[in-house]
């Protein structure tokens, strides 16, 4: 008989997110792809704002980010622009690629606590605000690149 395990991760990830090295270029190549219109960057706020941290420690670590939405998944691009922070750490050590996998969760300390027990520690934090239809919230990035091949995002929304 086989035994039910409680999943960590919900099994439906909101977003695939790439680091790149020039955000314009990959919001141009991948809306071409999709007919779409090349979505306006954003760039990230500042750390008074975002409260973000790397590896423990508060950061300068900003980014551009651009959205591709899609009907079952959202595709997100990230140039880090300033500052010490896991997308700046993956481009100068990897290069452009696929850097990460989004899941909302309905409690970020709780799934935290479980991938942390899986040796999955977290590596940065912070909070984002709401945009277009997306409320704000909290983000945890799981270091789990060695383990999987890519790392984990955790979004928990207000």
């Amino acid at each position: 008989m086989h035994t039910a395990v409680r999943s960590i991760l919900p099994n439906r990830a909101l977003k695939l997110a790439f680091v790149v090295d020039d955000l314009d270029e990959y919001l141009e190549r991948f809306a071409a792809l999709f007919d779409l219109q090349k979505p306006k960057p954003i760039v990230t706020g500042p750390e008074e704002e975002t409260r973000i941290e790397y590896r423990g420690m508060p950061t300068a670590g900003r980014a551009r980010m651009g959205y591709i939405p899609l009907e079952n998944v959202v595709l997100e691009f990230i140039e880090p622009i300033d500052g010490p922070s896991i997308w700046r750490s993956f481009l100068d050590n990897r290069g452009c690629g696929l850097h990460h996998i989004g899941f909302i969760v309905d409690d970020l300390a709780e799934v935290t606590a479980d991938l942390v027990n899986l040796d999955l520690p977290g590596v940065q934090q912070g909070i984002f605000p709401a945009l277009g239809r997306a409320p704000s919230g909290t983000y945890a990035y799981h270091d789990s690149i060695e383990q999987l091949g890519l790392d984990i995002e955790l979004l928990q929304f207000d």
